[in-house]
């Protein structure tokens, strides 16, 4: 594999799926937000594999269930397409819960405070991915 093949694959699903993309040595090579469960199994099947996919878990909290009834389970699809690529791909799957964001915020030194939703998946993929970088020790934190 070489230094512009992608190796890691982090993902922040939703509606608006972030992804992002890194290779072995932890450079981030591209990024972007997909805004259907077409254009993100599109997005996916352009790579040809992907060694870890590292992708916020979901879980639907009792206090929360009321709010979501009718709901089409975005974040839940969208973790079922990632996941059935990185099968295919053979990927080691790291899910990460949302309780890392201020950590993987204060690490990376980017928030999403004041961004809109639609477009914080992508900035969350981005620290979901680096978090996974820099406690692993293949990138090194910017404090």
């Amino acid at each position: 594999m070489g230094d512009k093949e992608p190796y890691y694959l982090a993902v922040d699903p939703g509606l608006h799926t972030g992804w992002a993309v890194w290779n072995r040595q932890g450079e981030c090579l591209d990024f972007g937000t997909t805004h259907s469960d077409d254009e993100l199994h599109q997005k996916l099947s352009l790579f040809e594999t992907i060694g870890k996919v590292i992708i916020e878990d979901y879980t639907l909290w009792y206090h929360k269930a009321r709010k979501q009834a009718g709901s089409k389970m975005p974040a839940p699809k969208a973790i079922g397409i990632v996941e059935t690529f990185a099968r295919n791909w053979k990927a080691e799957i790291i899910k990460q819960g949302s309780d890392i964001k201020p950590i993987a915020e204060k690490w990376t030194e980017r928030s999403t405070k004041g961004v809109p939703k639609a477009k914080t998946h992508v900035l969350d993929a981005l620290n979901h991915g680096d978090y996974y970088l820099i406690k692993n020790n293949i990138k090194q934190i910017r404090l």
